[in-house]
């Protein structure tokens, strides 16, 4: 349940789209280039084919996001632990 908290979250942070919804059916073969703003617009606008795949373009960007961020701090933590074995030594 927290991922999809998550989730919600992240899709609220996100700008206004920069599409209108008559453009939205346009977008469907280079829905990879759309900003998280303007697929949010697609999920609402779209019809059911084309929002689920906005929908799956979103979930991969969030999860590549969390899969970043995580990284991050496991290597942060594995650099704070080494710095603080360094400094006893």
């Amino acid at each position: 349940m927290i991922e999809s908290d998550n989730f919600a979250y992240w899709l609220s942070i996100h700008t206004k789209p920069g599409i209108l919804p008559s453009e939205v059916k346009v977008l469907k073969e280079i829905m990879y280039r759309t900003t998280d703003a303007d697929l949010i617009s697609i999920m609402y606008h779209g019809k059911d084919e084309l929002a689920l795949k906005a929908l799956k373009e979103l979930k991969n960007r969030f999860q590549d996001e969390m899969h970043s961020l995580e990284e991050a701090n496991r290597d942060r933590s594995m650099n704070q632990g080494a710095n603080y074995a360094n400094h006893w030594n």
